[in-house]
């Protein structure tokens, strides 16, 4: 048996059926095969691209092959109505759209099983991991948390029924759309094939015979051949990536390779519901980081991690405006309280902390932290981010967000296909920079202290030790040790004759110079230009991030943990 649990943390599925338009309010309910089926098709596509296309059509051929039955938990029907613009010539007209969606508990799962089938380790592995990356189901708005069960508790009352069967004494039929299973699709596909080359054909014998032109000997060229054969899908993954809008431009009223089967639905489905959820003081601890892929067809290098934090950040202050009933930004994000002054907890709002684990030294993921933790709100806003993505008049290449997930730093530590383990968010005594670090503070020498090299060296050592000291005492989680931590730091590398501290990017050595180390808009407390890295040796091991210094909250400062776990 196969069991998989769908819950929507946003309590809000949005879908509509193929076929129906987005204003006639209708929802799909339950979810259709085929949009599950497309939606791991997508995360393999966005997420794991490492995996081999024979296994995808292997797992999605098999989940294929057999109609699933459903749980559906207590829900209601929403919906919201908005007026979009309409550009016509010179008048803008705007028109209004309806957004149905079904309203249900973030804690009742929608359960999907296949009873009849059962997967091969291999593939367990590969649908876990997809389910586990799937960010959202439906529509950008609709959040979920996909996951496969070992087994599953709930009755499965939701099912297909033949044609022509009826109904059960209180139940309707609900058309559902599923894949077609691969024998059927390859009976349906030789079929359609000989039906598209006979009307080909034809067509080219009329073209001629209207000329006045011989029509002997007329057949398809090569390029006939291969339109034909592309506009048909051979199996089931490739059915599954079928355009949409295409399909309905072409005509199609219904997806090649896809069947619409009649599942029964209680007549009560949309019955209002007992809203079930907990207030804060109850619930589980607040997620404190939000982690997202970055893609771009030129994506910054990690040098210019200023830059692309500040951009982060101008964007999540928006995505929340946009988000709150208050119309106002939320302190988590912008940092200042609503008399527009800093928070006293300086380091309590959100760190944007960009790493590269990539060949070429850029930006391969964003990390959001903040100690404080987000609220609803907050990982709203996170969804409208990676809808939006990152669009800027100075920049001609847009950024895509893509969420990986939210959650604590331990969440991130196992690592995924689409992501290493992080390393910025691992548990480890050891740390080393792997952005410079700049001061936020001008560091006093005395005059003996100038008198050569070696006392300078000295004195600057004592002065940056200090300065480490008192940041790591800003923070909450580290302050305890703030003055037991070993701090050394890294001036020289022996390798190839390089003097400058810095760190590996893409395999090249980087010194720190290299590096934006400036804001060129907004204000933060520097000393100089000068930056520098550290080597941190804590007592007992400790989880991260940890960020220091001047741009701390746009990735400047930041530690990675040379030994995990140790």
């Amino acid at each position: 048996m196969i069991v998989v649990s769908l819950k929507f943390p946003t309590r809000k599925f949005h879908a509509t059926p193929w076929g129906r338009q987005v204003n006639e309010g209708v929802v799909e309910w339950p979810p259709s095969p085929w949009r599950l089926l497309r939606a791991l098709v997508a995360v393999w596509h966005h997420k794991f691209p490492d995996v081999p296309e024979s296994e995808m059509e292997d797992l999605v051929t098999l989940l294929a092959s057999s109609p699933p039955r459903f749980h559906l938990p207590p829900a209601s029907q929403g919906h919201t109505r908005h007026y979009m613009p309409i550009n016509e010539g010179s008048n803008e007209k705007r028109t209004k759209v309806f957004d149905t969606f079904v309203a249900l508990c973030e804690d009742d799962p929608v359960i999907v099983t296949w009873p009849e089938l059962e997967l091969t380790s291999e593939q367990k592995k590969l649908l876990e991991n997809l389910l586990s990356a799937m960010s959202y189901f439906g529509r950008a708005e609709s959040w979920v948390e996909a996951e496969l069960l070992n087994e599953c508790s709930i009755e499965t009352d939701i099912y297909h029924l033949k044609l022509g069967e009826p109904a059960p004494e209180g139940f309707e039929l609900i058309k559902t759309l599923l894949p077609t299973p691969a024998e059927e699709l390859a009976a349906w596909h030789a079929t359609t094939l000989n039906q598209l080359r006979e009307r080909k054909l034809n067509d080219l014998i009329q073209a001629a015979y209207a000329k006045g032109k011989p029509t002997e000997g007329i057949k398809l060229s090569k390029k006939d051949e291969l339109v034909i054969q592309e506009a048909i899908p051979a199996s089931v993954l490739g059915a599954l990536h079928a355009d949409t809008s295409e399909l309905r431009k072409a005509g199609w009223n219904q997806p090649p390779g896809s069947q619409s089967l009649n599942y029964i639905r209680p007549f009560h489905a949309f019955a209002s519901f007992t809203n079930r959820r907990k207030p804060d003081s109850s619930r589980k601890k607040r997620p404190t980081v939000a982690q997202f892929l970055v893609s771009s067809p030129v994506r910054p290098r990690l040098t210019d991690t200023l830059t692309l934090g500040n951009r982060i950040r101008k964007a999540l202050m928006c995505c929340s405006k946009k988000i709150r009933q208050d119309d106002n930004t939320s302190i988590v994000f912008s940092g200042k309280g609503e008399d527009g002054k800093r928070l006293k907890e300086s380091h309590a709002h959100a760190h944007i902390l960009c790493e590269s684990n990539d060949k070429f030294g850029r930006i391969t993921h964003a990390t959001i932290f903040a100690p404080k933790g987000f609220d609803h709100e907050d990982e709203l806003a996170f969804a409208r981010l990676a809808k939006r993505g990152l669009i800027s008049n100075e920049d001609p290449h847009d950024i895509q967000m893509i969420l990986v997930g939210i959650g604590q730093p331990t969440d991130f530590q196992r690592g995924s296909l689409q992501l290493p383990s992080s390393r910025t968010l691992a548990t480890s005594r050891h740390w080393i920079s792997r952005t410079p670090y700049v001061p936020t503070r001008h560091m006093k020498f005395k005059q003996a202290d100038r008198e050569n090299a070696v006392t300078r060296h000295r004195s600057l050592v004592r002065e940056l030790q200090k300065l480490i000291r008192w940041e790591l005492k800003q923070r909450d989680h580290l302050a305890h040790l703030a003055d037991e931590v070993m701090i050394h730091l890294l001036i020289d590398q022996p390798l190839s004759g390089l003097k400058e501290a810095g760190t590996y990017l893409g395999g090249q050595w980087t010194p720190w110079l290299k590096f934006q180390l400036y804001r060129r808009s907004g204000g933060g407390q520097r000393s100089s230009g000068a930056c520098y890295g550290f080597r941190l040796t804590f007592p007992e091991p400790v989880t991260g991030p940890i960020a220091l210094g001047y741009g701390c909250h746009y990735g400047l400062g930041l530690f990675s943990a040379e030994r995990v776990g140790e």
